[in-house]
């Protein structure tokens, strides 16, 4: 599995480095408002950190849904990790290392499905 590095873990509102450019972070800072906000990115690596295990491996997805990514464990379980960007929910479906599934995406959301 590829290594994933973020430059920036938070950055203040607006998403400037200290180099002066925009980039993205896990945290945006709003330090007029003194709060955080979790960012797409924290999510995705979240869900991916938390399911998918040492060894996993890559499995190609098919479906409706663009942005999906699977994996197979090495006990076997198939971790599909899936987003919806739209403001509405959204049915879908998605097939992975042998198994499709049909389900509803809640707006903006982030899911994750682990098939024995």
């Amino acid at each position: 599995m590829p290594f994933i590095l973020y430059w920036n873990i938070s950055l203040e509102t607006g998403g400037s480095s200290r180099w002066g450019w925009r980039q993205n972070s896990l945290v945006t800072v709003d330090q007029a408002a003194k709060t955080l906000r979790w960012n797409h990115e924290y999510y995705v690596l979240k869900h991916i950190s938390h399911f998918v295990e040492p060894g996993a491996s890559r499995v190609e997805t098919e479906g409706t849904l663009d942005d999906a990514l699977a994996f197979r464990n090495r006990d076997g379980r198939v971790v599909i990790v899936l987003r919806n960007a739209r403001p509405y929910s959204q049915p879908v479906t998605v097939s992975a290392g042998g198994s499709a599934v049909a389900l509803t995406l809640d707006a903006d959301s982030y899911n994750t499905l682990v098939l024995e």
